[in-house]
Formats: structure tokens, sequence, C-alpha cells
């Protein structure tokens, strides 16, 4: 089943990322790269945005990604829900890389990616919950 799951997280590069900041929750749409066999995943933002405010004040993230796109009239939908710990990639060289990473993976966040106030996070996976179509899951804790 992990190789199901980690099938999916390789197979797309969009994610909804879901913080708690101010009291709220807040949803933002990501574009991910990941790493460590999908036990990481990778996202850009710009310093000052509230989501960054928000994984600072509350590391613990989820993230949403689903298959929709390939099967909008199947019914047979997949989506993989993680949980995990988001910080900022501490390591310039690294960070620098990931950037550079973005910007020739996902053309569409190269602009981002250049911008001297993008910053790189890492979020550590720490469990996955499959749902393949509406009425089977399955769960799976990493650590």
């Amino acid at each position: 089943m992990l190789e199901q799951m980690l099938a999916l997280i390789r197979s797309q590069s969009l994610a909804v990322l879901a913080t708690q900041g101010e009291g709220r929750p807040r949803a933002s749409l990501m574009s991910y790269l990941w790493g460590d066999e999908g036990r990481v995943l990778y996202l850009i933002t710009q310093e000052g945005t509230s989501k960054l405010a928000n994984l600072r004040a509350t590391p613990q993230v989820s993230l949403l990604i689903d298959d929709r796109a390939a099967a909008p009239d199947t019914g047979r939908v997949r989506a993989l829900t993680l949980d995990g710990e988001a910080s900022l990639v501490a390591d310039p060289a690294q960070e620098a890389a990931l950037k550079e990473r973005f910007a020739a993976e996902l053309p569409h966040v190269a602009g981002l990616a250049k911008d001297p106030a993008c910053r790189a996070l890492e979020v550590r996976v720490r469990c996955l919950l499959l749902l393949d179509g509406p009425t089977q899951a399955t769960r799976l804790e990493l650590y």
C-alpha cells in the first residue's frame, strides 16, 4: 500500500496545504517536489505570507494530493492526505538547489523560485491516509 501512496505523490505536482493560524485554518494551493522516496515534500513561498507565518507558529500541517484531473468522470478519484511537520530549509546551499529544481521542473513557479524573497520549506510526512474511491481508506503511520 505504501508504494501506491508514493506513486500518487510522484505522479502529481499540486497539493492543498492546510495550516493553522490566528485562530482559523487556511488552505493554500501549492506546487511541490518530493524527496526521500516521497517521505519529504518541498514547497516554496515568499517571505511575509500568511502561510509562512502560520507554519512558524504551528508547524503541524496537512496536505491533500489527488488525481481528480486524471479521472473526472469515473468516480474513482484517489486522494491522499499527508500529515507532517513543516520547517524552513535551514541550509542555504540546499535551499538554493531546491529553488533551482523548482524552476527547472515546474516552470509555472520559476518566477517565484528566482525571487530573492522566496523561501523553501520541507514537510516531513508522519502519516498518510489514502482514499481510493468513496469507500476504501487506508491509513499508514510512518513514525
